[in-house]
């Protein structure tokens, strides 16, 4: 069997989200670009495009895991960039309360429509361990893409433990398109235009001075998944 290369990620790192107003977005933007890099893959100062394609079981076991507080959970997506990429990531976030560990591997736009078939013996093939812990997961269980997602995320970074604080914002949700690559794709406003989904992203520690700068008036970490805020937006969930 021939080994096919592929260039893998596996990344282990704390995740903390917030639901901010735009009048606090705007004022953690303005400090962050005093003090952190923009993302320099970034299309202009407000951000770049995302798409992702979700991927669950039949017993949609991604999305009630998160609804039922379960600690330890699995979400596996395939993400692009740009509709024309010929390229996508397969990920797979392994969460465990605030510490998550990804794994991501980069595939052909061929296999990622493989994928979406519901096809994938292909990843034995790889030279990645990601790869095939990721087959043997999806092999063990019936998994089918369940929701596009699109939205747009701005980025800064830092390298003191490898801070990264994204503001997510503008997401929209279709369950009909499986399409990645799709640039007419019918998709429906999840979010309101005045609430961002702000994340700040660490391997081990934040300076002590870091939570101060936001000014967040009382806001609290919330445990944000775009995949169930956008299932229960089409009333396929309900939150407890």
């Amino acid at each position: 069997m021939t080994m096919l290369k592929a260039k893998a990620l596996s990344v282990k790192r704390h995740e903390i989200k917030f639901f901010v107003s735009h009048a606090d977005y705007e004022y953690a933007r303005s400090i962050l670009a005093e003090l952190m890099e923009r993302d320099p893959n970034q299309t202009n100062e407000r951000g770049y495009f995302i798409r992702s394609l979700y991927f669950d079981d039949i017993l949609n076991t991604a999305v009630e895991d998160k609804l039922d507080g379960i600690e330890e959970r699995d979400k596996y997506r395939i993400r692009v960039y740009s509709p024309d990429q010929q390229w996508a990531k397969l990920e797979r976030k392994r969460k465990h309360n605030q510490f998550v560990d990804k794994s991501s591997v980069r595939i052909s736009r061929d296999q990622a429509y493989q994928m979406i078939d519901g096809e994938y013996d292909w990843l034995l093939d790889m030279e990645s361990n990601s790869a095939r812990s990721i087959f043997f997961d999806l092999k063990r269980r019936y998994f089918r893409p369940t929701a596009m997602i699109d939205y747009d995320r701005e980025v800064y970074l830092m390298d003191y433990n490898d801070i990264r604080v994204t503001f997510d914002m503008n997401l929209r949700i279709s369950t009909e398109e499986t399409d990645l690559f799709s640039d007419q794709l019918e998709m429906e406003q999840i979010q309101r235009g005045d609430t961002i989904i702000m994340e700040v992203k660490f391997n081990h520690c934040l300076p002590s001075w870091f939570p101060q700068i936001f000014r967040l008036n009382g806001t609290t970490a919330q445990a944000i998944s775009k995949y169930c805020l956008g299932r229960m937006h089409m009333r396929e969930f309900y939150s407890a």
